[in-house]
């Protein structure tokens, strides 16, 4: 990403911010400062609290993220973006905890976002199991049946307690629902 457009690097954080439901106030002043404090508390939500799916896998890979001082966490984030999304920051530990850098850090923080919606997706997909498609239930007209069978004179339809009702007791139910 070319550097120089802090507003479209804002605007795309944003973007992210609303796809993972981001239920915080965004301290966006801190982050065109370069203000680490601001980029923590998002970049904390979308590990442990965004996706069960996500907060389940990383506890399986030990990762511990809760309980940690600014330093220690951003070295735990950083071994995590290395060891299990294969990413490596454009900024080192050291410059993303210093003051500055402001840009280069919502690069992080997206990148981070979109790693994690990512596994996120990966995770939820292997949990789904394929299911059966499910038929159709037709209340105003009747299927095309097989020669063996035999057809009703009168449209069938179900009402509420489960029961076959046939077209003159489906108007009555109908108008006295309407009324």
């Amino acid at each position: 990403m070319a550097t120089g457009d802090l507003k479209r690097s804002l605007r795309k954080l944003e973007k992210v911010l609303r796809l993972l439901n981001y239920p915080k106030e965004v301290d966006y002043v801190g982050l065109m400062k370069g203000d680490t404090a601001a980029a923590l508390p998002i970049i904390s939500y979308s590990l442990t609290s965004y996706s069960p799916y996500v907060t389940e896998y990383l506890m399986e890979c030990n990762v511990e993220l809760i309980a940690k001082n600014d330093v220690r966490f951003i070295d735990t984030v950083y071994k995590l973006l290395r060891d299990q999304f294969d990413h490596k920051p454009i900024l080192t530990k050291k410059q993303f905890l210093q003051h500055g850098f402001a840009e280069w850090k919502i690069q992080i923080i997206c990148d981070i976002l979109n790693c994690v919606i990512k596994k996120h997706k990966e995770l939820c997909g292997a949990n789904k199991t394929p299911s059966q498609p499910r038929k159709k239930i037709s209340q105003n007209h009747s299927e095309p049946s097989s020669s063996n069978e035999k057809t009703p004179a009168e449209p069938v339809s179900i009402d509420v307690t489960g029961r076959f009702m046939t077209s003159g007791k489906v108007e009555k139910i109908q108008r006295k629902c309407a009324v």
